[in-house]
């Protein structure tokens, strides 16, 4: 699956040129390209994992007021869509708006800087979310200990908590930097110049093959950063117990001034300012008798897909994870095979399958009545699972291993003995095993492809549309009511999702 977009590109790439051609694709102008990509990947890498792991160092070994609820209002800007954030800063922080003015804003919210700050904003809270997580398995007593002897929280950090998080450090790079160079959305909405972007706007030129290998190339050496930081993992043979510390130490008045104002920055930027406007520009649509556009068929239609997609993922996730469990030696290359396809960003692979399948309704024609066998598929959404799959299937095996790995073997090992066939192992041990973690994993991949902008965008059929799909094209019409109608519900579809998953998970425990 991994090489069908680009056997995709190949294609597009070999055909001969059309009629109208737009100017080739220079290496001058190429470069540049890949170079701010990188750029953006690790301006925003940098900021997140700074910012995510100071907001979870204080969350876990410090207390102030409010500590437990700024932590948990934190991590709320993973309901709103990237694309949905730089659309609403980019109006609420023109020279014009209120915000602007307040601010003394004179030039338009666009291009890198922007693209920088809304990325950080959305890939902070993963960050926190990961830090948090392996700083409360470390030890506690030695962070105690140390504090008892008067060592500072920044010696504490650097002596005790940093050499352990090395592998948490290097999970968050890979995954905020595969998100940065894959993202397209926030890109496209403030016009910032990297692949993704290009890809998209060349899409049906014969130089688009160049912007994704170019796209590939970025992604190699952020994937050696990932291993350089990660070094070699040693077994930690001193693990205390994983709790927090009894009596965290209250934060001294500057560091607590910064950790409000990290606070703020998250929250405000990331969800009030988001929710509020997209509120805001509702309300001035009903004031004023705005026309909104049919709503209904987008909502409807990302149910539909969000469902059936993440269904479809979540089968087709089962069988690499089954495999993966079985055999050690083997899970490894099962494993690595399917990471890899986290690494295509969803642009190159809408474009590369888009591609393929024009490339085979022109050599390979079959005919089905009226239309052919290509356009029958295409029309019937098949593709476009054949996307989400590709897109999520990293996310849907990290979910449904841990669920399979639930299972206790020798319950199955003395069913088998006491002549159980297969049918009853799986109605009354398998399943009921994996019930919870696949329902949780399912809710998961649920709210992903509700989300999802650039596979459903190239590879929907035609006069269909998501939410997501609506959002990015009311932006472009600058029909504010209308984006922020689409936006509440397609946060309130995501919500919805993530208070599930939350109630799944704790069936599960």
């Amino acid at each position: 699956m991994v090489l069908m977009p680009v056997v995709g590109m190949f294609m597009s790439a070999t055909q001969p040129p059309g009629l109208v051609e737009p100017p080739p694709l220079t290496l001058d102008r190429l470069v540049p390209l890949v170079g701010r990509t990188l750029a953006l990947a690790a301006s925003v890498s940098a900021l997140s994992l700074t910012l995510g792991t100071w907001l979870a160092w204080v969350a876990v070994r410090s207390s102030y007021r409010f500590s437990g609820t700024l932590a948990q209002l934190g991590i709320l800007p993973l309901v709103i869509p990237s694309y949905l954030i730089a659309a609403i800063l980019r109006e609420e922080l023109a020279p014009q708006s209120m915000w602007g003015s307040l601010l003394g804003v004179e030039s338009a919210f666009m291009g890198f800087g922007a693209s920088v700050l809304v990325l950080t904003l959305s890939c902070t809270p993963y960050v926190q979310l990961l830090v948090t997580a392996g700083l409360r398995s470390l030890p506690a007593s030695e962070d105690e200990a140390a504090r008892s002897l008067g060592a500072s929280s920044w010696t504490r950090f650097r002596r005790l908590a940093a050499p352990r998080l090395r592998p948490t450090w290097a999970f968050s790079l890979a995954l905020v930097a595969l998100y940065v160079v894959s993202d397209f959305g926030a890109v496209a909405v403030l016009d910032c110049e990297v692949l993704t972007w290009e890809l998209y706007k060349a899409r049906g030129a014969r130089d688009a093959y160049r912007i994704a290998l170019g796209i590939l190339v970025c992604i190699i050496p952020l994937l050696a950063a990932v291993r350089l930081l990660q070094g070699r993992a040693k077994p930690d043979r001193h693990q205390g117990a994983a709790r927090a510390p009894s009596a965290p130490p209250s934060l001294q008045t500057g560091p607590r001034a910064l950790a409000y104002l990290s606070h703020i920055f998250i929250v405000g930027l990331g969800v009030i300012i988001p929710v509020s406007t997209m509120v805001r520009w509702v309300l001035a649509g009903l004031e004023h008798d705005a026309g909104f556009a049919s709503i209904g068929g987008p909502l409807v239609t990302t149910v539909i897909y969000a469902t059936l997609g993440a269904a479809v993922v979540l089968v087709a996730s089962l069988l690499p994870a089954a495999f993966s469990s079985r055999s050690q030696s083997k899970g490894a290359w099962i494993e690595h095979g399917t990471y890899a396809t986290s690494s295509v960003p969803g642009v190159l692979l809408a474009f590369g399958v888009l591609h393929l399948v024009l490339f085979l309704e022109r050599e390979a024609p079959i005919s089905l009545g009226d239309e052919s066998l290509w356009s029958w598929l295409e029309g019937g959404s098949v593709f476009l699972f054949m996307g989400y799959i590709m897109r999520f299937l990293s996310q849907g095996y990290a979910a449904t291993k841990p669920a399979i790995l639930q299972v206790d073997t020798r319950l199955v090992d003395a069913a088998r003995s006491l002549g159980a066939g297969t049918i009853r192992r799986l109605r009354h041990i398998w399943a009921p095993s994996m019930a919870p973690g696949l329902l949780a994993a399912y809710v998961l991949l649920f709210v992903a492809v509700a989300k999802e902008l650039p596979v459903t965008l190239m590879l929907i059929p035609a006069g269909q549309q998501t939410l997501a799909y609506r959002v990015f094209d009311a932006q472009s019409e600058a029909s504010l009511p209308d984006v922020g109608l689409a936006g509440l519900l397609l946060v309130v579809v995501v919500v919805l999702g993530q208070v599930a998953l939350s109630r799944w998970r704790r069936y599960a425990r």
